[in-house]
Parts: C-alpha cells; structure tokens; sequence
C-alpha cells in the first residue's frame, strides 16, 4: 500500500518510509520539534524519484506552501540509514 500524503507521521514512522521507498526523494513539512530542535513529526507533502518535481509542486501546486513553514527534502537512500531518527 503506497504511503498516503498529507498524513502526519513520527520520525520512526518517516524512519519506516525510507525503507518501503528506496530511491524516492520525500518531501516533509516539519510540524513539530523536541527540545533540541530535531524533527519529530512531519506531514508528507509528496514523494517522487525526481527532486525536481517536489520543487515544483511546492511553489507551484501547495496552495499552503509559506516561508514561516519548515521543508526538509529526504532522499531514501537504500544503502544509508534514515538519520531523521
């Protein structure tokens, strides 16, 4: 079952994204933060094989896209371990 967007998700649950979608790029709204500053919970905006179309669709196709918003573009690299948690 591919991931559903704009879903809230843990950092563990991005953790098990990262695994279900080797190769995609992720696009992530940050929406909320622990103590220090680290990500904890996230709403997936869009994945893609191409970053460039995850830029796209933030400034053209999100009509709540904002500055005052926190982005984190994550590619799921099968080799490397999801370091969002």
């Amino acid at each position: 079952m591919p991931p559903q967007l704009n879903t809230v998700y843990t950092d563990r649950e991005i953790a098990r994204l990262y695994q279900q979608l080797p190769g995609y790029w992720l696009l992530l709204e940050v929406l909320k933060e622990s103590d220090n500053g680290r990500p904890e919970k996230f709403k997936l905006l869009k994945y893609s094989k191409d970053k460039q179309e995850l830029h796209e669709f933030m400034m053209d196709e999100d009509e709540n896209w904002s500055w005052d918003k926190k982005y984190i573009f994550v590619h799921a690299d099968p080799d490397k371990e999801c370091d969002l948690v």
